[in-house]
């Protein structure tokens, strides 16, 4: 029999099966939403911004603009030195063990001269003061190769500045891992490549909106696959079956002869069913009739 699937026979899998195929992507899609929104971890992604950039005289526009051009270009590799252990090492370290914070800069002493022309200390000195920054977090949940996974970088074609992106499981967590990126990178990059034009335009923010899994595209997929497993069903029942769809396969196809077609006839009762339905029907005629006698 031959099984070509044409444009009517397609419509019509559809018919057959629709509120199967209704069914089935309405199950898949409850599905796939109770996965993403219960069974799935969050991520959350926050991000600094860094701009690469050096300071020229106004007059040298020719320089200044060739400048621009060479910060642009080194940006790839900012972006190679970034996930490298120089510098997620010491991001570790800091998030993961107590560390000693500045908290005031260290004041000169100062003096003045007095009417022998010796200088005479009015001010004396201050050290800097430090505070003890306790960890923020385990060392057993960050290490360098797993901030190096939840590390992207991603800038605009010919601009100098660059984004920090930190996508992980906690939202406090991307936040502070992209400010300490910022960070230590800022202050380590001038003693890797002897130059300090790197600065920090804008630090990380917490975002407590997840940014995978997307429950609604996920949805909506397990949706579409419903049904489309449900069309495929139906497809595959209409290819298997080989009963006879049409008089034409009989007299082309096999070539034989039409004696006739014999319509349906359905079940037939037995005759002493249809006596006694007859003798039943004819009992409940005369009590109608003798009743309405006794009335009038």
């Amino acid at each position: 029999m031959d099984n070509v699937i044409d444009l009517g026979r397609l419509w019509l899998i559809v018919r057959r099966n629709w509120t199967f195929m209704l069914a089935l992507g309405v199950i898949a899609g409850g599905v796939a939403f109770g996965v993403s929104k219960f069974l799935i971890h969050p991520q959350y992604s926050s991000s600094a911004a860094l701009l690469v950039n050096r300071k020229q005289d106004n007059a040298q526009a020719g320089v200044q603009y060739a400048d621009q051009q060479a910060d642009v270009q080194i940006i790839n590799t900012y972006k190679d030195i970034i996930t490298r252990p120089i510098i997620l090492n010491t991001v570790v370290n800091d998030l993961t063990k107590p560390h000693k914070e500045q908290i005031q800069a260290a004041v000169p002493a100062q003096y003045t001269t007095d009417e022998f022309g010796e200088k005479v200390q009015t001010v004396p000195a201050q050290p800097a003061k430090y505070k003890l920054v306790a960890a923020k977090y385990d060392n057993t949940d960050l290490n360098s190769d797993s901030v190096a996974k939840m590390i992207s970088i991603s800038n605009q074609t010919n601009s100098q500045v660059f984004s920090v992106n930190v996508k992980s499981g906690d939202a406090t967590m991307s936040k502070d891992i992209a400010n300490t990126i910022a960070e230590v990178f800022k202050d380590k990059v001038a003693s890797i490549m002897s130059v300090s034009n790197v600065s920090i335009v804008s630090k990380a923010t917490t975002n407590s909106t997840p940014v995978a899994p997307n429950v609604k595209l996920i949805t909506l997929a397990g949706l579409i696959l419903g049904v489309f497993a449900g069309f495929a069903w139906g497809f595959i029942k209409e290819v298997t079956d080989r009963t006879v769809k049409d008089l034409e396969f009989l007299t082309n196809d096999l070539k034989l002869t039409n004696l006739g077609v014999i319509g349906y006839i359905g079940k037939i009762r037995d005759f002493k069913d249809v006596i006694a339905a007859n003798e039943k029907k004819h009992a409940n005629n005369e009590t109608r009739t003798s009743r309405l006698g006794q009335r009038i």
